[in-house]
């Protein structure tokens, strides 16, 4: 086989039922004849049988896999991991909880090509019921479960938007001249660091709607418990990347505004859903509310660590948690 063009990267951690999902709709990519490309799997120190499951996905392939082992936990470590051991000219970033459509890869390639842009990202869907989307608002499905569906036709994020790693494609070359991801983001937020940072130095982010992958939502990611975790996990570390990449005058003015506009507008808001029984909208509204706590609290530990430490609450934000948070919950209890 000849050197591949582009180098899957699929970080994962104790997940064999979905990687296994994950590994076939990687492994039968069409490519039309236009390149070739490996799968690079990265075990982040899982506790199951990932490594069996990687092994004979690639005793099946055609494709080249690589299995790579990282023991110190987190995406940004995984990820750096792949890129050391990668091989091709681009990399395609993908996450184990998701399934490629047939054309992914290819359309993400075609629209790097099309626009010489050399960071592109793609769709994401939601693998749910429709009854099930049909109780969740967009601000949720957008925010919580990371539904992207940005615009209708490729063209250059605008400046409030990023593509993520669980479905982009970056040219090496982007990587040679900024660096890896930053491991400092134990709880999320090295993929949008990564990408201020290509933006800052005046690389194009392109978006195509046509490369699609479909997020398979775990049940846990369906209850109360888990949407106020992530809200204010999410937002954190919002927190943490203003205040790298704005500073502290903006992060305080943010974070004012965060709280103004949860109390002068969420909070009724809230209170007109609770009034109407309507449970959708009045989830939205929680989970704008635990956005801004998040936020909010980030923000004290940033400015002043010493009299607002929280090393509990912000332990409980670890990437990892979140496969935990919710389990012993009803899916969907927190809109019915």
């Amino acid at each position: 086989m000849h050197k591949p063009l582009i180098s899957i990267i699929l970080p994962t951690y104790s997940r064999c039922a979905m990687l296994s999902d994950a590994l076939d709709s990687l492994l039968s990519q069409e490519t039309c004849g236009q390149f070739e490309y490996e799968l690079v799997v990265i075990d982040n120190a899982s506790n199951d049988s990932t490594r069996e499951i990687v092994e004979e996905a690639g005793r099946r392939s055609s494709v080249t896999v690589r299995y790579c082992y990282e023991d110190d936990p987190g995406p940004a470590p995984a990820r750096n991991c792949g890129l050391r051991h990668a091989a091709g000219d681009w990399f395609a970033f993908f996450d184990d909880d998701e399934v490629a459509d047939a054309n992914w890869l290819l359309e993400l390639y075609r629209a790097a090509d099309e626009t010489g842009a050399q960071i592109v990202g793609g769709a994401m869907h939601l693998d749910l019921p429709e009854e099930v989307l049909g109780r969740l608002n967009q601000f949720v499905r957008r925010t919580s479960l990371r539904e992207i569906k940005y615009y209708e036709k490729t063209c250059p994020y605008d400046p409030s938007r990023l593509p993520g790693t669980n479905n982009a494609l970056v040219a090496r070359r982007v990587f040679d001249e900024l660096g890896a991801f930053d491991t400092s983001f134990r709880s999320g937020g090295s993929d949008s660091d990564f990408f201020l940072r290509a933006r800052s130095a005046g690389i194009e982010l392109c978006y195509t709607p046509l490369a699609i992958v479909r997020h398979r939502v775990a049940p846990n990611r369906l209850t109360t418990e888990y949407f106020r975790w992530d809200a204010i996990q999410g937002c954190s570390a919002f927190a943490g990347l203003d205040y790298e990449h704005r500073g502290a005058a903006v992060l305080v003015t943010l974070c004012a505004a965060r709280l103004g506009h949860a109390l002068a507008i969420v909070t009724p808001q809230l209170a007109w859903s609770w009034l109407t029984r309507n449970p959708a909208e009045m989830l939205g509204q929680r989970v704008r509310l635990w956005r801004a706590e998040g936020y909010a609290r980030r923000t004290l530990a940033l400015l002043a660590p010493r009299l607002f430490p929280q090393t509990r609450y912000f332990e409980a934000l670890h990437f990892r948690h979140g496969r935990e948070v919710g389990q012993q919950n009803t899916p969907m209890e927190a809109t019915t």
